[in-house]
């Protein structure tokens, strides 16, 4: 009895350092990743990483973290970067931190108490997806972003991960539904999938 208490406790405790969300976090099983991927147009999404985009315009805007229904997103990903027409309501994007705080892990010498962050924006649409791209920041802290047609995200890459935004297009107002993180190889081969679902 005193063993089952000993490790029902530390269970407990080891759950109180977990963040809500980063519980409906799962690992999708090999044999199923075809499909998801499939269902996503992952052979899309690999193009328009793989491409090569040349002209770019700098822009000021705004950093916003995302809120806590998001588990902990790779490259401290800014949340109103999900639509840039500004017109999708999906789940609560804003967070605790006000404007001129960026999210716990980013790297000090980033941080911009004005809140502000200097983007690229690309002159050329993204291949096969035809929508804009994004790019935050330089070198191995690079976000590439890139956008469906209408404005929503589609999908961002950042080291070797790429996550993939699904949206519910039947609603009214497009929400976002799942996330997906694959894991990459250095020709952006799928390693391991992890799904999150609003």
């Amino acid at each position: 009895m005193k063993y089952f208490l000993l490790i029902f406790t530390l269970f407990g405790f080891g759950l109180v350092g977990l963040h809500p969300s980063e519980t409906k976090l799962k690992t999708i099983p090999k044999q199923k990743t075809a499909k998801v991927l499939k269902s996503v147009a992952y052979a899309t999404i690999r193009s328009t990483v793989m491409a090569q985009y040349s002209k770019f315009e700098e822009k000021e805007t705004n950093f916003q973290s995302c809120s806590d229904e998001f588990p902990s997103m790779p490259g401290d990903f800014p949340c109103n970067f999900l639509d840039v027409t500004g017109a999708t309501i999906q789940v609560d994007t804003s967070s605790q931190s006000n404007d001129g705080e960026f999210a716990e892990g980013r790297d000090p010498e980033d941080m911009n108490p004005s809140g502000k962050i200097r983007i690229k924006v690309s002159k050329e649409k993204s291949r096969n997806l035809n929508g804009s791209v994004f790019l935050i920041g330089e070198g191995d802290s690079k976000l590439s972003l890139f956008f469906q047609p209408k404005g929503q995200i589609s999908h961002y890459l950042y080291q070797n991960t790429i996550v993939i935004f699904v949206w519910n297009m039947k609603a009214e107002i497009p929400q976002l539904s799942h996330l997906y993180f694959v894991k990459v190889n250095k020709d952006f081969f799928p390693e391991e999938v992890k799904e999150f679902t609003f």
